[in-house]
Order: structure tokens, then C-alpha cells, then sequence
């Protein structure tokens, strides 16, 4: 995620106090408050940016491990401070306590935290002399990451969300940046308004057996060189079970055989990809005195 320097859209200086900090902050809120600016992208988008910036850097905690990660902040925390790994445990945490690997970041949401609305703006009417009325709650967006095998057969999570455990059922089919939304569970709205929506984003991560493009999954074969020289029928360990691969004489290093309708379903589970066996040739490390006469022999007749 792009690095944001939260000192420099709240204009202040990185030594400055909590209390320079929050009067920095009421200043371009309420100048960029949807109350001022109606109908204006641009000043609603500062808002939430100048949201952002104070929702961090108000906290000891969140601020304290900003300033340390620097450009890593984002990258590691996915814009959410008390963000880490536990054991393939997926969290939700926005109070900025948890030790999770399950992330939260503003997006293009740009909202959060627990912001007194009603004491930071105030002295904010409209133009009939009201104050301003509901105002639909940000919506969050976060990142979670499943394995080939989860993104193919789909999988559950249990999340922890302000306290609350959330079971997530992530779908078979969902490919990498495929996302799930929980309505209801971004920030809280103004004025009675309905809260806004997480959506989280899925990242498939391949690993040393499977790897998955789009709905075709690729994997490695190991064949002994007899095999291809030969031909041979391997046993190959796909991800809906084994099956058995005919190897022609010949074969190359690098070949690849291509098997219709073995790979991933798509969401829906309409459209189904294949799946790409590339075969690589073991040359045994220690051979026999009796095989090297072998081969070279072979070699006399341009084998």
C-alpha cells in the first residue's frame, strides 16, 4: 500500500503534542466537512483523508508504531495498527489491540476510529440553520489470505471484530482479489445513519505443490529419466485427488501436459480451468561404473 504522510496532511510537525495535533485536525474538518463542501468529491476525499491521518496519530500506540515502521507501516499492518501474524489466525482489529495476521486498512473508505462527531462539530448548520443530518457510516476494506487448496474447495475464518467473533465462509471458487462483504460492519453512522460495510479482499497464495492463474492450477512433476527416455504412467496428486498421467517415450525436460476440466471452478461454479502438469527430469545425483559404460555408449551413437 502507498506510503501517506499522516504529519503532512494535518500539517503538522512530527514532535508536535496530541493537544497541536487535535486542534490541527478540527480545523480541516470542519473545512472539509460534507456540511461545507455539498456535493464536492475532492473535500469529501480530505475529509476522510485528514479522518485517517488524526485516527492514527491521537493514539499513543498506533502513532508510536507509525513512526517506527515508516514506509513499512502499511505494507506490514495493511493500514491497521496492532496488525500482525498469530498462527494463521485471522483478526479484525480496529481498537488497535489485537496480533493478528487479519488486517484493516481505510481504502477508499477513509473512515474509522471513535470519533465524538457531535463535540468536534458542532458549531457546524446548514444553510436552513439545522444541524446536519445522517450520515451513512464509512465503509472499511481489509485483506485476508487462503492457500490454493482453500480458494479451490473454500474454506471458513473466524474473525474478531470489536470483541466479536464473526465466522466468515469464504466461498469455493474465489480467486485472488476476489471480495466478500459483511454489511453493516464498517464505521459507525451519524445521526442514526446505518453503519457502513467491511469488504475484505481475498489473496490466494501459491505454495511449493500448487500454484493457480486465474481458474488453471499448475504443478511440478518429478519423472526418472528412464521414464521419459521410455515412457511411463506417474502417479500425479491433484487437488480433487490421484490420478494417473501417461508419460510418451521421449519426453523433454520442461514438457508440459495440459488436463481439461482438472483445474479450479469459477464462483458460480459454471466455468471450470485445467490443470498444467510440467514434468522435470531427475538425473540421479550417484551413478554405477555399469551405467556410465551405459551412457557411454549411448554417446558413441549421438545419444
Amino acid at each position: 500500500m502507498e506510503y501517506k504522510d499522516y504529519y503532512k496532511i494535518l500539517g503538522v510537525d512530527k514532535t508536535a503534542t496530541g493537544e497541536v495535533i487535535k486542534k490541527a485536525y478540527r480545523k480541516l474538518a470542519r473545512k472539509y466537512h460534507p456540511d461545507v463542501n455539498p456535493n464536492d468529491k475532492t473535500a469529501e476525499s480530505k475529509f476522510k483523508e485528514v479522518q485517517e491521518a488524526y485516527d492514527v496519530l491521537k493514539d499513543e500506540k498506533k502513532r508510536k508504531e507509525y513512526d517506527e515502521l515508516g514506509t513499512n507501516y502499511f505494507n506490514y499492518k495493511n493500514g491497521g495498527a496492532g496488525a500482525g501474524t498469530s498462527n494463521g489466525q485471522y483478526y479484525y482489529d480496529y481498537s488497535g489491540s489485537g496480533n493478528s495476521g487479519f488486517g484493516y486498512n481505510y481504502g477508499n473508505a477513509g473512515g474509522g476510529g471513535n470519533f465524538n462527531f457531535e463535540d468536534i462539530f458542532s458549531d457546524l448548520f446548514n444553510r436552513s440553520g439545522k444541524k446536519h443530518g445522517p450520515l451513512k457510516g464509512n465503509d472499511l476494506n481489509a485483506s485476508l489470505e487462503i492457500s490454493v487448496v482453500e480458494s479451490v474447495k473454500g474454506t471458513e475464518r473466524i474473525i474478531n471484530l470489536n470483541g466479536e467473533k464473526i465466522k466468515i465462509k469464504i466461498p469455493a471458487g474465489i480467486s485472488n482479489g476476489g471480495k466478500i462483504k459483511l454489511s453493516g460492519k464498517g464505521s459507525a453512522g451519524l445521526n442514526g445513519a446505518p453503519n457502513g460495510d467491511l469488504y475484505i479482499a481475498i489473496s490466494v497464495l501459491n505454495d511449493n505443490i500448487y500454484e493457480r492463474k486465474e481458474n488453471d492450477i499448475y504443478i511440478n512433476k518429478k519423472i526418472k529419466l528412464t521414464e521419459a527416455v521410455l515412457g511411463a504412467k506417474v502417479e500425479i496428486v491433484s487437488i480433487d485427488g490421484k490420478f494417473m498421467l501417461t508419460i510418451p517415450a521421449g519426453t523433454q525436460n520442461g514438457t508440459k501436459f495440459r488436463i481439461p476440466k482438472k483445474g479450479a471452478k469459477d464462483i458460480s461454479g459454471k466455468k471450470i480451468g485445467d490443470l498444467i502438469v510440467t514434468v522435470t527430469i531427475d538425473i540421479p545425483a550417484g551413478i554405477s561404473d555399469k551405467i556410465k559404460k551405459t551412457f557411454m555408449e549411448l554417446s558413441k551413437e549421438g545419444i
